[in-house]
């Protein structure tokens, strides 16, 4: 066996444990029906009964309406937001495109346990807690880094003549980003959509500060199924599927058919 076969295969196999293994198990859970720990490696009876009763869950069904009103909601606001500062950055290298770039990017390493417990001051103030709109903003705070990177991205890749050319003929600088930026990088934009419902569909701690007890969500679900004296893994791998499926199905479309680099060190046509 060759250096590079024996590299192939430990990368394949720290993938597959380290990533695969985890969602291979709660699929696992989520479909097991009959599994006596210590003695079965597997499930001796599998099939959708758990499944069945969280989707026939009148508690569950209220998080499930929570989660799929929220998670687009909070994309299609992120996405929106995201298009003026992005076409500024794509079309600006300036220092303060750049300290806006680092910035936004420094949010990613936040952690949203510090940045909830500030809200949650700010919201309290308001009125806001407990209110599902109200968590829009909140989910919006780690979708927006990885949008503009997406959008900005995408709008570098338009050729810089177009815009000119439009603005010649008397285009304002809106038209030029309506009509011909947006119609050419919509799969950005889609791209953006998506991972934005991600990752507001997987937020927990937000919704836990800012929401509960009053608005539950599939996150709030599973980790109420997981923890005290009313533990039960097999109804948490299942509501945990509604939150899986939509976040792989999402990635695999946008990773498939509209991938848009996301460096911001240059791009086609600039």
């Amino acid at each position: 066996m060759d250096r590079q076969r024996a590299w192939d295969i430990i990368i394949l196999t720290f993938l597959l444990f380290f990533y695969i293994a985890p969602v291979f198990m709660a699929v696992l859970y989520a479909l097991a029906e009959q599994w006596y720990f210590g003695t079965d490696l597997f499930p001796s009876r599998i099939g959708l009964n758990w499944i069945l009763k969280m989707i026939n869950d009148p508690y569950v069904q209220g998080a499930l309406i929570n989660s799929y009103i929220l998670a687009p909601l909070t994309a299609l606001s992120t996405v929106a937001l995201c298009i003026l500062p992005a076409y500024y950055l794509a079309m600006n290298r300036d220092r303060f495109a750049i300290l806006t770039e680092t910035i936004v990017n420094l949010t990613m390493a936040l952690p949203a346990i510090v940045v909830g417990t500030g809200l949650l001051f700010l919201y309290t103030w308001l009125g806001l807690r407990n209110n599902l709109i109200a968590l829009i903003p909140a989910h919006m705070f780690f979708a927006i880094p990885f949008s503009l990177r997406s959008i900005t991205a995408s709008f570098m890749q338009v050729p810089k003549d177009l815009g000119e050319v439009a603005r010649v003929f008397g285009a304002t600088r809106l038209q030029v980003i309506t009509k011909v930026y947006l119609p050419i990088t919509w799969r950005g934009l889609l791209s953006a959509f998506i991972f934005s419902m991600a990752i507001s569909l997987n937020e927990f701690v937000m919704t836990l500060l800012l929401g509960a007890p009053s608005i539950k969500t599939l996150t709030i679900i599973v980790y109420e199924l997981i923890r005290g004296y009313a533990i039960s893994p097999p109804r948490a791998a299942a509501v945990s599927l509604f939150i899986l499926f939509p976040s792989l199905i999402g990635g695999f479309i946008s990773e498939k058919y509209f991938r848009v680099s996301v460096s911001l060190g240059g791009a086609g046509g600039r």
